[in-house]
């Protein structure tokens, strides 16, 4: 559990950075984020595949990167509305 958990966190900071920019972008122009979060998936599922060829340990890295992805496409979303949020109670 705690290979899965460690696993998790090293590919959540990458794919976190890159959630980030996304809500960064969505906030000033919508529809980018859609985009750069389904462009970050597509890879993702590149990668996996890439994955679950190799031999030895490398299929079981691809549950904790779908996890990783799941997170930074959710904290993207929340980080993206809560700058709405705050852009509003300002204006």
């Amino acid at each position: 559990m705690m290979l899965l958990l460690a696993a998790t966190m090293a590919f959540a900071l990458p794919l976190g950075v890159i959630a980030l920019v996304a809500a960064v972008a969505g906030f000033f122009f919508r529809p980018l984020q859609p985009l750069i979060l389904v462009a970050m998936a597509w890879s993702v599922g590149w990668f996996c595949n890439g994955l679950a060829v190799e031999e030895m340990f490398a299929p079981a890295m691809v549950l904790p990167v779908w996890l990783a992805l799941l997170v930074a496409i959710c904290a993207s979303i929340a980080v993206r509305r809560g700058m709405e949020h705050g852009y509003r109670l300002e204006a």
